[in-house]
């Protein structure tokens, strides 16, 4: 039965399509706020995100249980960011897709050197990455391997530099092992 007061009246008439076209123009916590307010901007957040071409969240750290839902499959999605502070290997599953051209993952302390593993296998399209502090916590590390499968899997990443200095795989491969030698005290 429709609800007789004419103020929630008007957000029942207002076409789905029209709402859904009025939130695709609005960034991913806009979304989350939008959606907090009613049961029909929930519903229609909750189809959107499903074929959103970004989605960057770098206002807060989600929480896995947060970020799932905010996720669902979207064959769409070519730009990832996210604030991973609050995340770990258990949400790789979520966070790689293969229709990635951008993937920027911030603050990945806690997650492994599979990720790197992962998003070799997962992202073959994949043409820029960013990914900081990955495996910095105790008891976390990244093995020649990982790098290995990130570089052989992602072949059309596009690598640039600071200033003009485009550099070579070797020399990526040379920074990896420095950064391993002196992280291990040799």
């Amino acid at each position: 039965m429709a609800n007789p007061d004419p103020e929630f009246q008007s957000m029942e008439v207002l076409p789905m399509a029209l709402l859904a076209t009025i939130m695709t123009k609005l960034d991913i916590p806009s979304i989350c706020s939008v959606a907090s307010t009613c049961k029909t901007f929930k519903a229609c957040a909750s189809h959107i995100v499903s074929f959103l071409p970004t989605f960057h969240l770098l206002d807060i750290a989600p929480s896995f249980d947060l970020l799932r839902p905010l996720l669902p499959p979207n064959p769409y999605l070519h730009s990832l960011k996210v604030d991973c502070n609050r995340l770990d290997d258990s949400a790789i599953d979520s966070l790689l897709r293969p229709s990635l051209h951008e993937l920027c993952l911030y603050n990945c302390s806690d997650f492994s050197g599979r990720l790197l593993s992962e998003v070799g296998a997962r992202c073959k399209d994949l043409r820029s990455l960013h990914l900081s502090s990955v495996a910095e916590k105790r008891g976390r590390s990244i093995h020649v391997s990982d790098l290995e499968e990130l570089l052989s899997g992602c072949t059309e990443l596009e690598v640039s530099g600071r200033a003009g200095f485009l550099p070579s795989v070797s020399s990526i491969w040379l920074q990896f092992f420095e950064a391993t030698r002196c992280k291990n005290g040799v």
